[in-house]
């Protein structure tokens, strides 16, 4: 099949290469010249393992390519991604103004029949809403309507495992008004699921839901284990083994049990807001989201107030030295968006400390949000030297196993706090660390 991809970002850029992967021809279409300017010349503008890989084999078998020119991307595809960002606007309602934009252009400029598919995550109504905007477009230059067909088609990657995610699917759903539309779809995405078929055909709305409904489910679950986490502090019990009670609960099971800092990233944050919107306009109250929302932010500042005690027995944070380990907000992404690492370090910074960090794949990313207000070293053994603590932020493998003797060495004062609970308490203890973990005694 012949397909365009607008928007260049995580999604449209996986999909894309991914799509071509299986044999498409696929042209990927953004406003971002320098974006695009990159791509053609070989450098992928976002971190994500197996991704570069991808792109370079389909662009050397001539199946993916890149334009900023609309007209260049519509002017063979059946098939349309609307792929671009959908950020929050100031009340966490999701911004539609990308996705309404990149439909008034299609309409403007198709010059034969699409199907055009929402692939950001977007509230329901949004897909009958690109449809109304193309139509209006078309009527404007006195086509059919019928040209265009409209789908919803929520991606479900996670960054860090996002090609994978799209190769190996656990789920493709897909929303349509005809059926026609459906089995197209159903064949775009056959290849991708010879083993088990795990195409999910339903209505338009419950597809936009789907999407929303996923995530602040796998969010909920994070914001209880970590509230879990300061019960078991207090009473004396151990989140590690709380966990492994649940999650052997086949009911349950053990995914997104894991106590930490709390979730962050580009979806979760934005995604519970927008649903707790979604309800606050259909009059329904989204209790469950808006308390795991509220519980994230305040676990947040939970341990916070850990590390911040824990200077005030020596006179503060003021010309302290605090090492940060891991600034993405989660391991093998370069992603800090809403990432708890730069919550800590902005407080860190405001209480006087020097802060230096790293991080294997998120360096630059750090740097646009906090600048000259952290030192940022270019390995984790640099970042340590002399440091009055650390903290990890990032569960990033480098940083599993590290060398204790060296950190104990270098370090002004042994002391560790564990945002992701990478290491064995007794062990720590047993080596001279004065360390603190999230849930575990």
């Amino acid at each position: 099949m012949k397909i365009a991809i607008i928007g260049t970002g995580y999604v449209g850029l996986v999909t894309g290469a991914c799509l071509a992967d299986a044999g498409n021809a696929v042209c990927c279409v953004d406003k971002n010249a320098q974006k695009i300017d990159h791509l053609k010349q070989g450098h992928i503008p976002i971190y994500e393992p197996g991704l570069e890989e991808v792109v370079k084999h389909n662009e050397d078998e001539g199946r993916l390519a890149y334009t900023t020119n609309l007209d260049q991307a519509l002017e063979e595809a059946t098939i349309c991604f609307i792929c671009v960002d959908t950020p929050p606007d100031g009340d966490g309602k999701a911004d539609l103004t990308n996705v309404l934009a990149a439909a008034k252009e299609i309409g403007q400029k198709m010059k034969s029949p699409k199907v055009v598919i929402t692939k950001s995550t977007v509230p329901v109504g949004t897909t009958f809403k690109v449809k109304e905007s193309i139509q209006t477009e078309l009527a404007k230059r006195g086509v059919d309507a019928t040209w265009v067909d409209v789908a919803s088609n929520p991606e479900f990657l996670k960054e860090g495992s996002a090609v994978e995610d799209f190769m190996k699917p656990d789920r493709v759903i897909v929303g349509t008004e005809r059926e026609e539309i459906a089995e197209m779809l159903h064949q775009l995405y056959a290849p991708f699921m010879r083993k088990r078929d795990r195409f999910l055909a339903m209505d338009v709305a419950s597809s936009e839901l789907s999407k929303y409904a996923a995530n602040a489910m796998l969010a909920t679950r994070i914001s209880f284990m970590n509230e879990l986490s300061q019960l078991c502090e207090r009473t004396g019990a151990n989140v590690t083994h709380v966990r492994d009670a649940l999650g052997t609960d086949p009911r349950i099971g053990p995914d997104f049990l894991y106590a930490g800092l709390g979730y962050g990233g580009s979806c979760f944050p934005k995604d519970m807001k927008a649903l707790i919107q979604l309800g606050r306009e259909y009059h329904i109250p989204m209790t469950i989201a808006a308390s795991a929302d509220e519980a994230n932010d305040n676990h947040r500042n939970w341990f916070w107030q850990k590390v911040n005690a824990h200077f005030e027995t020596s006179g503060g944070l003021a010309g302290k030295k605090v090492a940060v380990w891991g600034v993405a907000f989660k391991a093998n992404t370069d992603d800090v968006r809403c990432a708890p690492s730069l919550t800590l370090m902005d407080k860190l910074a405001a209480a006087g400390a020097t802060v230096l960090a790293f991080d294997p794949a998120a360096i630059k990313n750090g740097q646009k949000v906090l600048g000259d207000r952290v030192t940022w070293c270019s390995t984790g053994y640099d970042c340590i030297d002399g440091a009055d603590a650390l903290i990890v932020c990032t569960e990033w493998r480098e940083f599993r196993s590290p060398d204790f003797d060296k950190l104990k060495a270098s370090m002004n004062a042994p002391v560790i706090f564990d945002g992701r609970n990478l290491y064995n308490p007794k062990t720590m203890r047993a080596l001279g660390f004065t360390y603190t973990s999230v849930g575990r005694p």
